[in-house]
């Protein structure tokens, strides 16, 4: 037997129940069924709830520093707002988040650190959930023969970020991990780079030489060996060059950054 006309099915039911629980529309209430002690309205507020807290819990599991640093209430509050603004639109929990630095940038406009410091955790919880890929050793590169570094290019982990801080994020960051007091946030008066990637099973992080940063953005957009040491020379002697360029890659090799050669 087919239903009445006018009854709803189960997929406008499954849509209505989703948009009452995202934004409140209220055309459901009329399809839940109620009692005096527990209205229907009630207990749709129960499931919005949920939604929200469960929400809430994800961002905290991923931005942990700055809850710690806001205050749970604080940091609270903003989730809810990013909720409404930014509803989750990825099918994994893990990747809802990802437009928090921009509220936070709009909301505090006088503590830049909040939005560094959220697109800082955001950058270091992408690494650790990146894709994995096997690193080159030292022996790779002792096996190039000296006619081929020229042209060499080399491929990087996919995890490896590299972010322009203008605050003092990465250093409250590191204060609040370890347990200990933060120092007050901060502007700087110019920006300094960072390095993230993962090596292993472990993120890492460190600041970066202005040096080292066109390096790397060389290097990361398919130059050469050749067109590194020609970057370097705005920072060194030409004939340091060389042993520079051989340096960086060493580093890049041992910190298990390069997982390519060609």
């Amino acid at each position: 037997m087919s239903a009445p006309p006018d009854t709803p099915s189960l997929a406008e039911l499954q849509r209505d129940f989703q948009r009452h629980v995202m934004h409140g529309h209220e055309r459901i209430i009329d399809a839940v069924g109620g009692s005096p002690a527990v209205p229907a309205t009630l207990r749709l507020a129960i499931y919005s709830e949920a939604y929200r807290l469960r929400l809430t819990d994800a961002l905290a599991s991923t931005l942990p520093r700055l809850q710690q640093s806001m205050g749970k209430e604080a940091f609270a509050a903003v989730a809810r707002e990013y909720i409404d603004l930014c509803p989750s639109r990825h099918p994994s929990i893990r990747w809802f988040g990802d437009q928090m630095p921009r509220l936070l940038r709009e909301s505090f406009p006088q503590q830049p650190w909040l939005a560094e410091l959220a697109t800082w955790e955001w950058s270091i919880a992408s690494a650790f959930d990146g894709a994995d890929a096997e690193p080159v050793g030292i022996d790779a590169l002792a096996a190039i023969a000296p006619e081929q570094w020229p042209a060499l290019t080399f491929q990087f982990h996919p995890t490896l970020q590299v972010l322009a801080m203008r605050t003092n994020a990465p250093v409250i960051f590191r204060a609040l991990s370890a347990d200990a007091p933060p120092p007050e946030g901060v502007a700087l008066d110019e920006a300094q780079s960072w390095l993230i990637w993962r090596e292993g099973l472990k993120t890492q992080y460190r600041s970066l030489a202005p040096d080292e940063v066109a390096a790397l953005d060389v290097m990361r957009g398919g130059g050469s060996f050749e067109l590194l040491c020609d970057a370097l020379c705005a920072w060194h002697d030409a004939d340091a060059v060389p042993a520079q360029a051989a340096g960086l890659l060493k580093r890049w090799v041992v910190e298990q950054m390069i997982v390519g050669v060609s």
